[in-house]
This record gives structure tokens, C-alpha cells and sequence, in this order.
């Protein structure tokens, strides 16, 4: 009995979900920065929603000033090196050098890109002799401050091993919310600066985390490949403890698969 001719396969590059989906958050990230920059120089709603908040925390005198006025300097390019230091260290302590060095690419791939807009959208929102007070500087958009300490923040994620990532985020969201509040509290940037650079480095985090599983997913699979030429099985508890460090998909356990060995 004749049978039809098989039908060529086509081939499709399918991106695992494990990185589609940070890699379509970081996308949302840098999109919702175009209309938030845009709203924020043009839109009446906004800018008067930006001016009120900040005319509520601003404060020239006072503890609360004080306070914020040391706690700013942790988002100063001096401590930023010294902490993209310590990340690093970490990364490197714990084995990740992968890791670390993704950490560092998103330190300064993130403040770099908010030194680039803040050149590129340079522009006074207010005039401050209407308000009489100090309001920030035409370059405001994005803050760079908090853009630091998000950096820092996103960088110790990355570079501790899941247990500790609890621990990291807390010091991270603490870090971050104390250098935000504190930039808006000091009148140095609106509070849309604080989110503009909360955007900026969750661009570059999530392109990050999508790199690092990228590459996971292909070294297991270079080491699933590899296995039957040592006499390994990818679904045997050996070849399932290899691929396990390599943050593959396990496949599951045969019946009588540790039989087989």
C-alpha cells in the first residue's frame, strides 16, 4: 500500500515561557516610559497631580529633612560603585559569575540610559517663582538617584541563590523606596521621576532574568544531550540531579528507571 509523501516539518523558533515572560515585561517597561515621560511634560492632569505631591513632601527644614538628606547619598555614584562592588562579590562568592556579571551589565546599562533621557528631554515643567519654592531641574526625567538604588536592588536579586532572594529583596525595596522618597522629599525630582526610573531599571532586569534563563535552558540541554555518552539517562535520578543545577525542566521519573542503570 502506497503512502502519501511525508509533509516537510516546518521549523519555528519557540521561545521557552520561562523567558517570554520577562522579556514581555521588560518590553511593557520600556513602553509604559514613552506615555509617562510624555504626561508628564504635557499632560495638565498629570504635571498638577506631580506638582501637588510634590509641594506635600517637599520640606526645607525639619528631622524629616535631615533624615532625607543622608539617606540620599546612597543613591550617589560613590556608593553606587561601592555597591555594584559588593554585588558583585556576592555573585562571585556564591558560585554565579553569570549572574554577577549580568548584575553589573544592568548597574550600568540602566543608569546610563537615564543619563541619556535626562539629557534628551531636558525641560522645565514649572516655573518656580509661581510656586515660591524650589522645584526640581529641567532634567529631572528620569531620577537617576533612584535609578541607582533599583539597580542595586535588581543586582542583588540577581546574584543571591533563591534561598537568600527574600532577604535581598527587602534590603532592595527598602533601599530603593528610602532614595526615592528622599529625592522627592529634597525637591530635587517629582514623584513621576521615582517611577520613570523604577521603569528604566525594570527594563534592563527583566531583559536580564530573560538572558539568564535563556542560557540555563541551553547549557541543560547541552548537558541532557551529553549524557548518553557517559551512559546516563536524563530521566535517572543521576541525570536528573545534572540537569537539576542547570535549572532545566526535569523531565519526569520513569517506572524502574533506576533499574535500568
Amino acid at each position: 500500500m502506497l503512502q502519501p509523501p511525508l509533509r516537510a516539518r516546518r521549523y519555528r523558533f519557540q521561545m521557552p515561557r520561562n523567558v517570554r515572560n520577562p522579556l514581555l515585561a521588560a518590553l511593557a517597561c520600556l513602553l509604559a516610559l514613552v506615555p509617562l515621560a510624555v504626561a508628564a511634560y504635557s499632560f495638565g492632569p498629570l504635571k498638577s497631580v506631580d506638582l501637588r505631591v510634590l509641594l506635600q513632601l517637599e520640606r526645607e527644614s525639619g528631622p524629616l529633612y535631615r533624615l532625607a538628606a543622608v539617606l540620599v547619598n546612597l543613591g550617589d555614584l560613590g556608593a553606587l560603585l561601592l555597591l555594584g562592588a559588593v554585588a558583585a562579590a556576592l555573585g562571585l562568592w556564591f558560585g554565579r559569575r553569570r549572574e554577577a556579571v549580568a548584575a553589573l551589565v544592568v548597574v550600568a546599562g540602566a543608569n546610563l540610559t537615564t543619563q541619556a533621557l535626562k539629557t534628551t528631554l531636558e525641560h522645565a515643567r514649572d516655573k518656580a517663582w509661581e510656586h515660591g519654592v524650589e522645584l526640581p531641574w529641567p532634567n529631572s526625567f528620569p531620577s537617576g538617584h533612584t535609578t541607582a538604588a533599583a539597580a542595586i536592588a535588581v543586582a542583588l536579586l540577581l546574584v543571591v541563590p533563591a534561598a537568600y532572594r527574600p532577604t535581598a529583596a527587602v534590603i532592595g525595596s527598602l533601599l530603593t523606596a528610602a532614595v526615592g522618597l528622599s529625592v522627592v522629599v529634597l525637591a530635587w525630582h517629582y514623584p513621576s521621576d521615582v517611577l520613570g526610573g523604577l521603569l528604566v531599571v525594570g527594563a534592563w532586569g527583566f531583559a536580564a532574568v530573560a538572558y539568564l534563563r535563556l542560557r540555563a535552558d541551553r547549557d541543560g540541554a547541552r548537558r541532557a544531550r551529553a549524557m548518553p555518552e557517559v551512559g546516563l539517562e536524563p530521566t535517572s535520578p543521576q541525570g536528573q540531579s545534572i540537569l537539576s543545577r542547570s535549572r532545566m525542566p526535569i523531565p519526569p521519573l520513569r517506572r524502574g528507571a533506576a533499574r535500568e542503570l
